[in-house]
């Protein structure tokens, strides 16, 4: 079953609640202000999970390796399972065990530098239109692309809410001059190289969304890493920069194991 992006964009400009992505410095983002997608429309998204509980988000490379935020491996890569091809984060779809991590040895957090994370399964994915893998982009988005974040995340800051079905939204990129011109600059806190940045009124990602997709043109452009608040004016959301760490990704893919 092909991914209708058209509907899908016309259903995300239709929708009154569009979804938007975003974390805090301390805590994992979320989706706020979104609509509920099936998974047939984000196939690459999965739920990372310990003991059955979602903490993050991620993305499929391959049917054995997965891609997320660095800052999302509190633990010791055995303990996690990756949860895919279910539109639900607690139920459904396939669950897999994690067997490896590769955690940038550049890693820094907060704010995040270098928030990039390889994680290997222990056995391989059945690929199918509901469990996907995507692409890696090869350039940096420009200024007002169209952008789609997806996860699991809260949809209300500051609240324990939620949500259990998968959810989208729809985000403009900003250059990275600009975004370190915004309320960031005002708290000394840097948009560096390896950092892009996305945002549209009212929507961004927030906690459970952190390590998830941003997604333009079909490939992935970010990895949800880090923000000030949810959707707050001023502040964008900040990506980690898929193509800026593409050689990476690839050269780690390859030593990581079959």
């Amino acid at each position: 079953m092909p991914i209708s992006w058209a509907l899908l964009f016309i259903q995300l400009l239709s929708s009154t609640a569009v979804l938007g992505v975003r974390q805090t410095t301390q805590s994992h983002l979320r989706i706020v202000n979104g609509i509920t997608i099936p998974i047939s429309f984000a196939p690459w998204q999965v739920s990372i999970q310990v003991m059955g509980n979602h903490i993050c988000g991620g993305s499929i490379l391959n049917a054995k390796k997965f891609i997320t935020a660095a800052h999302c491996l509190n633990l010791p890569a055995h303990q996690l399972q990756v949860r895919a091809g279910s539109t639900f984060r607690n139920t459904g779809g396939q669950l897999v065990n994690v067997v490896y991590a590769k955690k940038h040895s550049g890693y820094v957090g907060s704010p995040y530098k270098h928030d990039i994370t390889l994680l290997l399964l222990k056995r391989k994915l059945n690929l199918s239109y509901k469990a996907n893998k995507i692409d890696l982009a090869s350039n940096s988005p420009y200024d007002g692309t169209t952008a789609f974040v997806s996860g699991w995340g809260r949809y209300v800051e500051d609240k324990n809410a939620f949500t259990i079905d998968l959810r989208i939204a729809v985000l403009s990129m900003i250059d990275r001059g600009t975004c370190q011109k915004s309320k960031y600059a005002e708290r000394k806190m840097k948009i560096t190289k390896g950092m892009i940045c996305a945002a549209s009124g009212g929507k961004d990602a927030c906690q459970g969304d952190s390590g998830g997709p941003l997604v333009a043109n079909g490939k992935l452009v970010g990895i949800v890493s880090w923000g000030l608040g949810c959707a707050k004016r001023g502040f964008p959301g900040v990506y980690t920069d898929v193509a800026y760490y593409r050689d990476w990704v690839l050269k780690n893919m390859d030593t990581l194991g079959s």
